[in-house]
């Protein structure tokens, strides 16, 4: 809203009959000189510089160190369109805005040019933008599918896909290295004891599996036929 503030301020400034120098520093000086100074007595209240700073940000969007205008300057500047304060001026402008056809016209259009922008870019850059992967289990092993709108799958980020498999073991097999396990268990949905060579989720059950222990290997392995 202060954009149209400004805008209308030098817009109006501009068509002053005494306004000589046109210019947007020309109209600043006019401000403060003719209308805040003579016609309102606001002696060294704020200088030219500052009002062309405030029309370079909000107007022509350029980068400075401008602030916002105070309440007391916008309702001076509202004041000086016929407004009776700054709020005066805003309703009038929302007003105006929800009124004016073209104006919502221009909106629609601009928003609709936007879109079709934004959707061409996406077909050129969806060759190149690396898609969302899913898991999915395949003999022994997991696989990585794309999501084809599907969550991503959570495991991706937690566990190693490419090196966890399901593996046959025997009383022959190493289970431990340097005290370490090296071999991890999780029960089936029919409750039969399944093993894998590293950490990671079961694949039919999605229970966390578990590290082997002594107990284990003794109960379910090293079995007396």
């Amino acid at each position: 809203m202060i954009k149209y503030l400004l805008e209308e301020l030098f817009k109006k400034i501009e068509n002053e009959n005494d306004c000589d120098k046109k210019s947007k520093n020309g109209i600043s000086i006019y401000f403060v000189e003719k209308i805040l100074e003579e016609q309102l007595g606001k002696s060294s209240y704020i200088s030219p510089k500052t009002i062309k700073g405030y029309y370079d940000k909000y107007v022509l969007e350029k980068e400075n160190n401008s602030g916002e205008p105070s309440f007391e300057l916008k309702n001076l500047m509202s004041h000086y369109l016929g407004f009776k304060d700054y709020v005066d001026f805003e309703n009038s402008k929302k007003e105006a805005t929800n009124t004016n056809p073209s104006w919502n016209i221009k909106k629609t259009k601009k928003g609709l040019i936007i879109t079709g922008m934004l959707v061409a870019l996406s077909y050129i850059l969806y060759p190149y933008i690396k898609k969302e992967q899913c898991l999915e289990w395949e003999k022994d092993h997991y696989i990585e599918i794309d999501c084809n709108g599907a969550v991503k799958d959570p495991l991706l980020n937690d566990i190693n896909i490419k090196k966890l498999k399901q593996i046959v073991v025997s009383d022959t097999t190493t289970f431990f290295i340097k005290g370490q396990p090296i071999i991890w268990y999780g029960k089936s949905k029919k409750g039969t004891i399944e093993y894998f060579n590293s950490r990671g989720i079961h694949p039919t059950t999605q229970k966390e599996l578990r590290p082997i222990t002594e107990y284990i290997i003794n109960k379910y392995i090293y079995t007396d036929e």
